[in-house]
Formats: structure tokens, sequence, C-alpha cells
């Protein structure tokens, strides 16, 4: 079992994106991280500035998400965006490439834009839904990432089922047990938390946080 008052919560990232969320619901967020002492958080360039500012004196690491879910930021202002965020105080980029230039064949343009964003200050995260696309453009995606150094993955993005095992034995298969793997999409209990790190994952993303934290005080 884990040490559970310290690597579940580095393991566990707190995920805040979604845009309804009131200023009092999203300061409460901020003080539950504080309280179960997280130290990853994923958020929108809207709310990072805010995250930021309420975690001052917390250390934690804040990535921001860029270009997701839809994939839509041409990659002309990728620069302009990372720029933006760092300057707002991210650690991170976590970024939905444009999957369409697979579909094409355009493996070029689907490289530049990786190199792109690879080439910032920051670390990056390339976002991959490992359920959306074929076998075939699964593995094209994987190792065009590898080719050009990307090292951290997050598979899922908060849309469609679970990843199971076998997606999970999948991945480890592609990307190597030397590069970063983070699970996110509908984990909501401890239970699924020790089953993804058991298979091997590295880290999860959940906007359930304060539900699974319950559960590991209660332990």
């Amino acid at each position: 079992m884990f040490n559970i008052n310290y690597e579940l919560n580095e393991k566990i990232h707190a995920t805040l994106i979604n845009p309804y969320l009131s200023l009092e619901e999203l300061n409460a967020n901020c003080d539950l991280i504080k309280k179960f002492n997280i130290r990853n958080i994923s958020t929108s360039l809207n709310f990072l500035s805010h995250i930021k500012n309420a975690l001052s004196n917390h250390k934690v690491n804040i990535n921001t998400l860029i270009s997701y879910p839809f994939a839509d930021l041409p990659i002309n202002f990728i620069d302009e965006i990372v720029c933006y965020a760092k300057d707002a105080g991210a650690s991170g980029i976590e970024y939905t490439p444009y999957f369409l230039n697979l579909y094409k064949n355009n493996l070029n343009s689907f490289a530049s834009e990786l190199e792109s964003i690879n080439s910032s200050e920051l670390p990056v995260t390339i976002i991959i839904n490992k359920k959306k696309l074929d076998k075939e453009l699964f593995e094209k995606a994987i190792e065009i990432s590898l080719e050009l150094g990307i090292k951290n993955f997050q598979f899922g993005d908060g849309f469609g089922p679970s990843m199971s095992k076998v997606d999970i034995v999948e991945i480890l298969k592609f990307v190597g047990n030397k590069n970063s793997i983070k699970v996110v999409g509908g984990i909501k209990t401890l239970s699924q938390v020790v089953d993804l790190f058991d298979s091997g994952i590295d880290c999860i993303g959940t906007s359930n946080f304060n539900e699974i934290f319950k559960e590991i005080r209660l332990i």
C-alpha cells in the first residue's frame, strides 16, 4: 500500500476546469488542496491566476490545459499562449494535439505542432484519448511524440469510458516505463486509484479528489 501521507498527495492531481464553478466553490477547492497537501493541479488558463494567488503559500505545481479538449488552437498562437501561461504562474502545459493531421497522413504537420509546444520552457504533457483513435493512429501518435523527446503523457480526457487494465497494458507497451503516464476520466474512488497505480501508471487526474482523500483519511 502507499504512504498515504506523502505519495498519494503527489500522485493524485486535482483537476479544476469546470467553467461553472462559482468563486466560493473555486476557493473551497483551493482550501481542500491545501488541506490534503495536494502537490499537482490541472486547470484552465482562466482559473490559473486565481488558483496561483489562492495557493501562494502552498508548494504546488499548477499545470494549465491548452487546446483542450477540442484541439482547436491554431499552431501560430502556441508560443503566445504558452508565454501567457508562464507569466500567469503555470508550472507546466497539458496539450491536446490536432489529431486530424494523423487521419490526413500529414505526419510532418503533426510533428511540427508537437515540436512547437515541446520547445517551450515549461514541461509539456501530451493528452491522448486512446479510445478515440484506432490502433494504427494511436501507435503513430506515440511514436512521433517519443521521437520528439516528449516524456509526459496523459491518457484520457474526461470524455468517454475509463481506462481498462487492457488499455494500460497496451499503453505501457508503447510508451515504456521510462516515461510518465497519467490517466484521467471517471476516477471517483480510492479502489480505482489503487488499481490504476498497481497497473503501472505514475499519476491520475480527477475532479473527485475530495471524495478520494476522504476515503484515504478513513484508512
